[in-house]
């Protein structure tokens, strides 16, 4: 299992093109004339290969001018050719050839098809843009197009008009500001810091490693159906697909529903929580980007049983060694590129199901899509976490906008977002009580579905990474702001990383542990706190605050009952340094010197044996354990009463003279 690697999200990215190589052979002389006029460019004499030289030097130029002035890159063109490339930039990846189709698609309200086509044929004509081929292999037909090399992450993106709010109280500010709505929770980044939280997350992953539930089981006949290998499925929904048509093979368009259950198991997760102090979605992002860098073992494919997981140890050294920005930036290559747990879509699932009940949905996937795999499944995710990173880059940093003006832009100007690699033939948004169809064009439909996604996106993951303040009320987004730091990430700011002191330079100090009572235990979590926690919860009850516990006579009745005694708790308290109030310590005492001693039974049955060896016999011969209660002594059990003659019966005819007092 050592050798075993975590998948992650396919890293496509579009064949890069040969610039001379192509403008070589999508140019003639004439075109290339005029391309030289457009670039400036004075030809030195009548080669046709200097003139290619002179031209890529200007066009590279202008790439290298980009990272501090996007607007580099459109100098020369109107401001509909410039307009359209902005879209174009910002629905896609610059580095992945795009579809017409999708083009299409974004400037459908914009202007009409016959002007579309001559604006793609401008960009052409200075440069910009080229006829390419697809990189995904699909039955998907269409013209692609690719851009020239931008070699950079700060490509022009589209400016959204939004109205700043004002008002809005700074969420790290404890008092003072403007009155909030009933319901909001401002959340502010600035107090967040995404290296310490995964530091105590790694900490308590090096402790106790991480627990990782079973496959779901698998169809019989899944060794020989290529649409269920390498998939997780619900074997009894596969089977339907399967009868879905008599005597024939399904039909290729049918669905199936893609499972998006947590890995980690339930013990496994609280118990993180207890040493981290963390939601358990955080918890859950903070172990998607902990796989996606392989710093924990992974289980065997498909594992038919839960598996126990430690932290790889050359992996974490070699994290270790990092600077506080090299690992912010990893991590942040690892959401956006590697990470194959759609996890926000599991959060709006969650969300869904809570507050709107009809509006839930699940994702299908085509069994007649040969193609989609898991890990081209997870790069769709990828892709739309780099697409709501850049349309972030469009708006002015610093002020607070409104969610529902955002989402309204994003819907007006590409609805299909989730869909980069595949098609809508491929996968979809079904409702999940009807299994109907979602269709994204669709406001409300789009809102429930790939809208709410993105709303998990700037919600969770965003403001985790520190990148955004959010304001939440009622549970959903209400407000978003970009911080300092998501200015860096997103790429509207160069230099460094304006990362916090980490745990290496600053120690996390944890909150000590309290009485808040004679009775009462405060035991805030920590890393080196899980064992002592559980040991908590089995003695006392929880408390109504958080983090607090009380001690009962009912909790320390039913520890005693579970086998612990009192100087088992008072051993652990004393190695965790906290010292047990004589009210605890006398109850204990107490309950412990009668516990067991006496046992008051209206009716009982027990059997008696002659010898230390007959229940054995016994136990191999008759049903005798089935009917057995509770062993006194190594001679005397409790027995069911309604099983006696039963037993006897068979003690009989194995021989036995047994004595019914």
């Amino acid at each position: 299992m050592a050798d075993q690697k975590w998948p992650i999200a396919a890293p496509f990215r579009g064949s890069p093109i040969n610039l001379p190589a192509v403008i070589e052979a999508e140019f003639t002389t004439a075109q290339m004339r005029e391309l030289a006029r457009w670039l400036g460019i004075t030809p030195k004499g009548n080669s046709r290969v200097g003139m290619i030289e002179q031209v890529i030097a200007v066009l590279e130029t202008r790439v290298a001018k980009i990272s501090s002035d996007p607007n580099a890159l459109f100098e020369g063109l109107t401001a509909e050719q410039q307009n359209l490339a902005r879209r174009l930039l910002t629905a896609r990846d610059h580095e992945l050839p795009v579809p017409r189709a999708t083009i299409m698609q974004v400037w459908a309200k914009v202007i009409e098809e016959r002007r579309l086509t001559e604006q793609i044929e401008t960009l052409r004509r200075c440069a910009l843009l080229f006829p390419t081929q697809a990189f995904y292999p699909s039955s998907y037909r269409d013209v692609y197009y690719q851009w020239l090399p931008l070699n950079t992450p700060n490509a022009p993106v589209v400016t959204w008009e939004l109205e700043t709010l004002s008002g809005v109280r700074d969420p790290s500010t404890p008092s003072g500001g403007a009155e909030r709505s009933p319901g909001s929770q401002p959340t502010s980044a600035s107090v967040v810091n995404f290296l310490e939280d995964f530091d105590a997350f790694l900490s308590a992953v090096l402790q106790g490693g991480v627990t990782v539930r079973a496959a779901l089981p698998q169809h019989k006949n899944a060794a020989r159906i290529t649409w269920l290998r390498d998939w997780e499925y619900v074997a009894d929904e596969a089977e339907r697909v399967l009868r879905s048509r008599p005597n024939w093979v399904p039909e290729p368009t049918s669905g199936i529903s893609v499972p998006l259950t947590g890995l980690l198991m339930p013990d496994s997760l609280s118990a993180l929580e207890n040493q981290t102090g963390l939601s358990t979605g955080h918890i859950e992002f903070l172990f998607a980007i902990a796989c996606a860098l392989q710093l924990i073992e992974a289980p065997p494919p498909l594992a038919p049983i839960p598996t126990h997981l430690q932290a790889r140890s050359s992996t974490v050294e070699e994290w270790l060694v990092m600077t506080g920005e090299g690992k912010l930036r990893r991590a942040w290559r690892a959401w956006s590129e590697e990470v194959a747990s759609p996890l926000e879509v599991r959060s709006a699932q969650s969300a869904l199901c809570g507050a709107s009940k009809g509006n839930e949905f699940q994702i299908m996937r085509a069994i007649g899509a040969r193609d989609l795999t898991p890990a081209i499944f997870a790069a769709e995710w990828c892709a739309l976490r780099r697409y709501v990173a850049r349309t972030l880059r469009g708006i002015s940093a610093g002020g607070w906008v409104a969610w529902d003006e955002f989402e309204r832009k994003l819907f007006e100007f590409y609805p299909d977002a989730p869909w980069t690699f595949a098609t809508k033939a491929d996968w979809w948004f079904a409702l999940a009580a009807s299994g109907s169809r979602m269709s994204t064009t669709r406001n409300d439909e789009w809102r429930h579905s790939a809208g709410r996604i993105i709303e998990h996106i700037l919600s969770e993951a965003l403001m985790w990474f520190g990148a955004l303040d959010v304001r939440i009320t009622d549970g959903v987004l209400d407000a978003f702001r970009i911080t300092p730091l998501g200015e860096s990430l997103l790429g509207l700011r160069d230099g460094a990383l304006l990362v916090q002191a980490t745990p290496a330079e600053h120690e996390r100090k944890a909150e000590p542990i309290d009485w808040v009572d004679q009775r009462t235990l405060r035991v805030p979590p920590a890393p080196n706190r899980a064992e002592f926690i559980s040991l908590v919860r089995q003695v006392a009850d929880r408390g109504s605050a958080p983090f607090c516990y009380i001690f009962t006579t009912a909790s320390i009745e039913r520890a005693l009952g579970a086998g612990l005694t009192a100087d088992d708790v008072a051993a652990q308290f004393k190695s965790a340094k906290v010292n047990l109030p004589k009210p605890v310590t006398e109850l204990f005492k107490t309950l412990a010197r009668r516990h067991g001693r006496v046992r008051v039974y209206p009716s009982l049955t027990v059997l008696e044996l002659s010898d230390d060896f007959a229940a054995k016999e016994l136990a191999a011969s008759t049903s005798f354990n089935e009917h057995a209660i509770y062993q006194i002594s190594p001679r005397a059990f409790v027995m069911r009463e309604e099983a006696v003659d039963r037993l006897i019966e068979e003690l009989k005819a194995k021989g036995y003279t047994p004595r019914v007092i």
